[in-house]
């Protein structure tokens, strides 16, 4: 299922900053592009910027120019590191391999056919780069054979690669096509001056992508049988705002949910039943973790919910949304809160039965 936690609008920023130059110029970045064969009539290089006060977000600088010849050579009057990429003005064609350009580096991109398959040259980082991929791929297929599923494969050869690269921006690469948990497991052993060399983006968005697994992972260790809820205040379909606290004496079932989620919205069936069953002993209540008010209103008026409807605001980072707090990372996830506010029992996924064991445990057999 989707994570909730890292969806977020990214801000764009365009501007044109970017010259067509015949000789390099000192103190400037210079960015060759080599067509070999046909070439387009126009190219557009995008620069793309993390935002590091909120690295969910990237500023994108682009600018178009006309192809004369079969080189063409910018200068980029940058003060810190970028991700470049180039693609073709009017084709539905993805553009180049992103990849980052520094102050005062020579960066050529060479295209044979495709510009998604030019090879880029001329910087240390491009050299470990494809030193990364070859060895990758050398390593798989090696144990192609091993019965392990790919991305498992894969984190074998990834996780040992950036301890034994974790002073040089390879190591960034190489986390960077890991899996979340090797991500997070590994992070912290890159070296912290990284953050400052090349690849500057490329770490501040890894940092902050394997921080939110290492909190989800943190807080999903909370969330299991006999820990207190962590408590809620969230709007109701009126918009009175439901705390969890406030439900303190009494057995209450939390389901959360959203719009999308063919399972989640299968089990309401089941979930009917219960509320109509046990609804005098123990409270329903639905937390939408992923829509906004426009979709998740008109779902609930348009399907039958006879129980408390919440909605969680998505876009809440902080360790007040439920979510967070929980370490929720994909639904269904139900659970039963004891009168003491301790988790009773709990769901993850959709799991015949457990209703059954809900009545069990609040006395309706």
């Amino acid at each position: 299922m989707k994570p909730s936690n890292i969806l977020n609008p990214h801000r764009i920023m365009i501007t044109v900053l970017l010259s067509v130059i015949g000789t390099a110029i000192a103190g400037a970045a210079i960015l060759r592009v080599v067509f070999r064969q046909e070439r387009p009539e126009r190219i557009m290089v995008e620069r793309r910027l993390t935002d590091r006060e909120n690295p969910y977000s990237y500023h994108y600088f682009r600018d178009t120019v006309k192809v004369r010849d079969s080189v063409v050579q910018l200068r980029l009057n940058i003060t810190q590191p970028y991700d470049i990429s180039v693609r073709a003005i009017g084709s539905d064609r993805p553009g180049s391999r992103v990849v980052p350009i520094g102050t005062d580096d020579e960066l050529t991109l060479t295209i044979d056919s495709l510009i998604e398959r030019g090879h880029y040259s001329g910087t240390e980082f491009t050299d470990s780069l494809y030193s990364f991929f070859r060895q990758e791929s050398e390593f798989l297929k090696r144990n192609e054979n091993s019965g392990e599923n790919m991305m498992a494969l894969r984190d074998r050869f990834l996780g040992p690669f950036a301890l034994s690269h974790k002073a040089t921006p390879a190591g960034i690469i190489a986390l960077s096509y890991s899996s979340d948990s090797v991500k997070a497991r590994y992070f912290d052993e890159l070296d912290p001056a990284l953050e400052y060399s090349v690849a500057a983006n490329e770490y501040v968005s890894l940092r902050n992508r394997a921080r939110a697994v290492q909190a989800i992972i943190n807080a999903h260790s909370g969330m299991t049988v006999g820990k207190v809820m962590p408590d809620f205040a969230l709007p109701d379909s009126t918009g009175r705002i439901v705390t969890l606290s406030s439900m303190r004496g009494g057995w209450v079932l939390v389901d959360f949910w959203a719009t999308w989620c063919a399972v989640c919205i299968r089990g309401f069936a089941d979930l009917r039943q219960f509320s109509a069953e046990c609804g005098d002993r123990c409270k329903v209540v639905t937390i939408d973790i992923d829509d906004q008010d426009v979709i998740w209103r008109p779902f609930i008026a348009g399907h039958d919910m006879p129980w408390i409807n919440l909605l969680n605001d998505p876009t809440d980072h902080s360790e007040s949304n439920p979510v967070n707090a929980l370490g929720i990372n994909s639904i269904p996830v139900t659970m039963l809160i004891d009168p003491d506010g301790k988790i009773a029992a709990l769901e993850r996924g959709s799991k015949p039965g457990f209703l059954d064991k809900v009545k069990h445990i609040i006395g309706i057999d």
